[in-house]
Parts: C-alpha cells; sequence; structure tokens
C-alpha cells in the first residue's frame, strides 16, 4: 500500500479494535503489500486490512470465515 493508503488502514484497525473495547496505544506494521497487517498492542491483535476495491477482500472474508469455523480466537468481521 501506498503511504496514504497504510495510513488509513491502521487508522481503520485502530478504530474497530477500539470499538471492540481494545486498547491500541502501539503499532507494529508486520507486512505491507498489497495488504496491510499489522499487530496491535497492548491488546495483542493482529489486523490484516485489504482495500475494499480488490479481490483480496473476498479472500480475507474467507480466510476469517475458515479460521473461526475452526474454533480459532477470530473477532467479527467489520466493514469500515
Amino acid at each position: 500500500m501506498r503511504p496514504s493508503e497504510a495510513r488509513r488502514a491502521i487508522a481503520a484497525a485502530v478504530s474497530v479494535a477500539s470499538a471492540q473495547g481494545l486498547s491500541v496505544d502501539d503499532i507494529v506494521i508486520l507486512q505491507n503489500s498489497n495488504k496491510l497487517a499489522a499487530r496491535l498492542l497492548p491488546c495483542d491483535v493482529l489486523a490484516r486490512v485489504a482495500p475494499s476495491a480488490q479481490q483480496a477482500a473476498v479472500f480475507e472474508v474467507e480466510l476469517a470465515q475458515q479460521l473461526a469455523a475452526a474454533e480459532s480466537p477470530v473477532a467479527l468481521l467489520s466493514h469500515v
């Protein structure tokens, strides 16, 4: 993602975490390509953000559903 897109992706991840009552004081970018993966601290959450206009967003939804079906610790999907 370009820097402006990455900033918006981070803001979206922090917003969703905050809306769920999670505290976010620090963000560690783990990957920044066509999607952004960030670790939110101290709540210790991994956030993956994909632009909604991309096919990648469909993949992220399917991945989250598969993880939930396997009883992995995932949160509900959020569309910001």
